[in-house]
């Protein structure tokens, strides 16, 4: 969780546009490219915290200049120079990944598996190397965050295992300080996942695929009417395809056009051919999924946004499990 007067600063990564040949036999991960990405978007990061105060500095500069009487800008303009303080500090960022369930069904991998939650660590294992990596090198460059002090993390957990896992990084780490407070966040990412066209963060797909109903304007002709609801207004349903459930068609040597025109139960059939059958929020088990945010927890230095599906008629004490699972998965 983030800590009071500072702000949040997100940038997903699209793990999708990773793999190449999705969805064949041939799927590959790009790790180096990925590598290569996530240390220039470090770099993005870290200059969006430059470009905040410059805007703070203008806020500071209007409260200052306004007619208002001093006592009357006073809370206003205290707030200000907390956040600029708190910026400038600890130059925090919230680097993070969205398409995650659309990188694992391009792969082969069925979500909430152990095979396909081993594959996610690993991926957020090498996010973190990298982005570490990427705020040690600019602590050389431009200098460490200015309240830096490697004695503060000697029982750091999570510094720890960086320690473990590339000791070199470690070492430099050391030398140089760094230069953001922390990095790592998993954002929800409901916007961006449209604009990607992939599924949001580390979540598993919604559904492949689901209807959706359009109004019939009763001057339209010859068009198909499915549902009439109880104020008389007629509606067409029509079959909406996840984005990659589509590619998944098209490189199997569907056509979308007839599947669209198929009855539920024909597209049933071919989901279940599919990576994402048995992979949706509302198959994929509790456990699972809250077992593989504790995975992933390891590697992530701010938290992770996540939705565990469960149904509607739930009883209080498998809510209780989920939240004692979170716990015990760290």
């Amino acid at each position: 969780p983030l800590c009071p007067n500072d702000s949040c600063r997100l940038l997903a990564i699209n793990l999708y546009g990773y793999v190449s040949n999705p969805f064949t036999a041939d799927a590959r991960f790009h790790w180096e490219l990925f590598k290569q990405d996530v240390m220039i978007a470090m770099r993005y990061m870290d200059d969006i915290i430059d470009l905040e105060l410059e805007k703070i500095d203008k806020i500071i500069a209007k409260i200052e200049s306004d007619p208002e009487d001093e006592f009357v800008k006073l809370y206003e303009l205290n707030l200000w120079k907390k956040i600029r303080a708190k910026t400038e500090e600890g130059r925090r960022t919230g680097l993070g990944v969205t398409g995650e369930g659309d990188m694992l069904a391009a792969l082969g991998y069925t979500y909430g598996t152990d095979e396909a939650t081993d594959f996610s660590e690993r991926v957020h294992e090498n996010l973190k190397l990298a982005a570490y990596r990427s705020s040690v090198n600019m602590a050389a460059e431009r200098g460490a965050f200015p309240i830096y002090d490697a004695k503060k993390e000697t029982k750091n957990p999570f510094i720890l295992r960086i320690s473990k896992e590339d000791p070199e990084l470690f070492a430099d780490m050391v030398t140089y300080g760094r230069r953001n407070i922390a990095l790592l966040t998993i954002a929800p990412t409901g916007t961006v996942s449209l604009m990607t066209q992939t599924t949001s963060g580390v979540e598993p797909v919604f559904l492949p695929v689901y209807k959706r109903r359009r109004k019939i304007n009763p001057q339209e002709k010859d068009v198909r009417v499915d549902f009439v609801d109880e104020t008389g207004i007629a509606w067409m349903e029509y079959q909406v395809f996840h984005h990659n459930f589509e590619t998944w068609l098209k490189v199997n040597n569907y056509d979308v056009d007839v599947v669209q025109t198929m009855t539920d139960e024909q597209i049933a059939e071919i989901v279940k051919k599919s990576p994402y059958y048995k992979a949706t929020s509302n198959d994929v088990d509790w456990v699972k999924k809250v077992e593989m945010q504790g995975r992933l927890q390891k590697h992530v230095d701010h938290s992770i946004s996540v939705t565990v599906n469960l149904p509607k008629d739930i009883d209080e004490e498998t809510v209780a499990k989920v939240y004692e699972t979170g716990w015990r998965s760290g």
